[in-house]
C-alpha cells in the first residue's frame, strides 16, 4: 500500500516539473512575440520602399478628401 502511495507521489512530482520547465520555455519564447512591433516594422518597410520609388520615377502622389471636387490629378513629367 505505501508502495502505491510513494509511487503515485513520484509520478505527481515528475510531472509538476515536467510541467513547470515547459511552462518556463513557453515563457521564454513568448517573450520574443511582439505582433505590434512586426506590423509597424513591415509597414515602415512598405513605406519606405514606395517613398524611394516615387522619389526615383519624380512621382508625387496625391490625397484628396472623398468628396472633394478633385477626383484625380494628372502627372505633370
Amino acid at each position: 500500500m505505501i508502495s502505491v502511495l510513494l509511487f503515485t507521489l513520484l509520478v505527481a512530482v515528475l510531472i509538476f516539473f515536467y510541467m513547470r520547465h515547459t511552462a518556463r520555455r513557453r515563457k521564454k519564447r513568448s517573450a520574443d512575440l511582439n505582433s505590434v512591433r512586426d506590423f509597424h516594422e513591415s509597414y515602415d518597410r512598405i513605406k519606405t520602399r514606395r517613398e524611394l520609388r516615387d522619389r526615383h520615377s519624380g512621382y508625387q502622389t496625391y490625397v484628396t478628401k472623398y468628396n472633394s471636387k478633385e477626383d484625380y490629378r494628372e502627372r505633370n513629367e
